[in-house]
């Protein structure tokens, strides 16, 4: 065999065998209903501005695979506008990092009202059987908060305020003179 049909050989073994990997996401951000796994993640979360939330993401694997407990599982965030007090998390920072699909809060602030993004990054190991594979999937969660309602006026004062009251019934009575 000559070294061109050996090349083109050993290319056309790679690309059927990457077709076979699957991905977690189609290239127009739809999931892949043939992907070994899914990412678990809203589409968009309301926060209030000010205070902590969390965002979960859950890492599933399809039927018949796991996530390998010996390679890295990574998940990483960005935002220019959100307060993320942890920017990496590991299994071990997992809900229960012995699950087989780990589940993780991931934390946030929104410091101001208005819309955010949360770009989220993961890298993880697949294993069906003895055979193991890197997978990667990347998503933007939509991060809007809404000032809350500005509390009702109070009443307005009655003009009567203390004219035709009558005194309560366990308060002392007033002497006489």
């Amino acid at each position: 065999m000559t070294r061109a049909k050996l090349i083109g050989a050993t290319l056309a073994i790679v690309a059927i065998a990457a077709a076979g990997l699957g991905v977690a996401a189609a290239p127009d951000g739809g999931v892949d209903a043939d992907a070994p796994w899914q990412l678990r993640l809203p589409d968009a979360v309301e926060v209030a501005p000010g205070v902590a939330a969390t965002v979960s993401l859950t890492v599933a694997p399809a039927a018949g695979w796991t996530v390998s407990r010996d390679g890295p599982l990574r998940i990483a965030l960005a935002s220019s506008t959100l307060t993320l007090p942890r920017r990496r998390y590991r299994r071990g920072h997992a809900v229960d990092p012995a699950a087989d699909a780990p589940r993780f809060e991931l934390k946030l602030t929104a410091p101001t009202a208005g819309e955010h993004a949360l770009d989220v990054d993961v890298h993880a190991w697949l294993c069906a059987g003895k055979t193991c594979r890197p997978v990667h999937a990347h998503r933007t969660v939509a991060v809007h908060a809404a000032e809350p309602p500005p509390p009702p006026p109070p009443p307005p004062p009655s003009d009567d305020a203390g004219v035709g009251v009558a005194p309560a019934a366990d308060a002392a009575p007033t002497p006489s003179r």
